[in-house]
């Protein structure tokens, strides 16, 4: 989001009044579909209470929300979020809110302000008749963590182009500490944000993150960024539900928990005498009704089905994935994708999965012990590749942020302590006796 100080700077902009406002936030209900259970945590508490959309009105945001002429497709910022638009609007279940995102003024002291579905998808559509002056992003998101706490459940969706640059040009080292610290109004045990990334057309006036006079654009590329932020597995239901269109986009994820589902294959490639039990607190459970030992061990194979979670993982699972094996001796020996797998054409049980891992083990503690299945967490290389720290020549540099690994890097540290920050899945698995 491009900083108050910078538009201010520029005195281009005209106040919020002419956007169609204070039509109410009740706008349609969203329904979020719950999709299984995540093994290892009950699925009764990850209920969307609330889904809020919150599109940046700033002046910055101009260029990617403009008007076109007859026949003109539109951008790809339009096509993409008057489509999300769309989406929250047309489900039913937890109530859906809509707000343009601005700077507070002495005259109107919101940051967020109200609005409906059709006002907003008509901003992005048809273009800000009068954009705001553009708010800090550390503002911005702490504004939407306080309807957050007012409404446990709630998870929210924020567009914007997420340019962030101090008030003060010499303290822009402060911006890993200063979006840390609009976070640390919630507790990072109960937070999640993911981020996902697009570039698209940009007509009009860019004001660059580094202060430097702007630049006219004419349809050049440059980011703009959807976060979705809110409890840990409420934020993976939005991510593979609403965002499923956003599958391909570069994109990372810190505390968002996923929860594919997974389970024993039974009758395939498997040794020793055991079977499937009851799920134990909700985790997948084996009970062996022969001792199993070095000499004699057992061999499970799990189907993985991880179509649910971000492109990059289920890359990552093939060589990445890891075994914890607790208070036993076991070992993962394979993780292959199933398209790999030459006897998955008869069974037909395994098309339902995209990756099979095999375990063995030897050793089964009288009280039983719980394996996790784990895979680290991989590091979006993307970020990197498109932050600048000087954009004041944004149109020979390419589709570039202002600082942008700062921003990231104060999220991440935020995290730092979760055990997501080095683990992207943990599915667990209970190895016991029967009785």
């Amino acid at each position: 989001m491009i900083s108050a100080s910078i538009l201010r700077k520029y005195a281009l902009l005209l106040p919020l009044s002419g956007l169609a406002v204070a039509c109410g936030s009740g706008g349609e209900p969203v329904k979020i579909a719950g999709g299984k259970p995540a093994a290892g945590a009950p699925a009764a508490a990850d209920k969307i209470n609330q889904l809020n959309v919150l599109v940046d009105a700033s002046g910055g945001m101009q260029g990617f929300m403009h008007a076109n002429a007859p026949g003109e497709p539109g951008s790809n910022f339009q096509q993409t979020v008057a489509a999300l638009l769309s989406d929250v609007n047309g489900q039913h279940g937890a109530p859906a809110a809509y707000y343009f995102v601005k700077e507070a003024t002495g005259a109107d002291p919101r940051i967020l302000v109200p609005t409906s579905y059709g006002a907003l998808t008509s901003a992005v559509s048809t273009g800000i008749q009068k954009p705001a002056l553009g708010t800090e992003l550390p503002l911005m998101l702490a504004e939407a963590l306080k309807l957050h706490a007012k409404r446990p459940g709630t998870v929210s969706i924020i567009v914007s182009d997420f340019i962030y640059s101090p008030k003060n040009a010499g303290e822009t080292w402060r911006v890993k500490t200063d979006v840390k610290d609009a976070l640390g109004t919630a507790d990072a045990a109960q937070l999640a944000v993911s981020v996902f990334a697009g570039t698209s057309e940009y007509r009009g006036n860019f004001y660059p993150g580094n202060r430097t006079r702007p630049q006219a654009l004419r349809g050049e590329k440059l980011p703009y960024y959807i976060w979705v932020v809110g409890a840990p597995a409420l934020v993976g239901q939005v991510d593979g539900t609403l965002l499923k269109r956003l599958a391909g986009q570069p994109q990372a994820h810190f505390n968002t928990r996923f929860a594919p589902p997974y389970a024993a294959l039974d009758h395939f490639q498997n040794q020793g005498e055991w079977y499937k039990a009851d799920p134990v607190n909700g985790v997948p459970a084996l009970s062996f009704t022969k001792s199993v030992s070095r000499k004699e061990p057992a061999e499970v194979v799990f189907g993985l089905d991880l179509k649910g979670v971000p492109a990059e993982w289920q890359k990552a699972a093939a060589q990445g994935l890891r075994l914890d094996a607790a208070a036993t001796d076991a070992t993962l020996l394979r993780t292959w994708p199933v398209a790999q797998e030459p006897s998955a054409a008869t069974h037909a049980n395994l098309q339902q999965y995209t990756h099979l891992a095999k375990i063995k083990l030897g050793q089964v503690p009288g009280a039983g012990a719980l394996l996790h299945l784990t895979l680290p967490r991989p590091q979006p290389a993307w970020v990197a590749q498109t932050s600048t720290a000087n954009d004041s020549n944004i149109a020979k540099q390419g589709p570039k942020t202002f600082l942008l690994t700062d921003v990231m890097q104060g999220v991440a540290d935020y995290f730092a302590d979760q055990p997501s920050a080095q683990q992207a899945l943990d599915l667990l698995i209970r190895v016991q006796r029967a009785e």
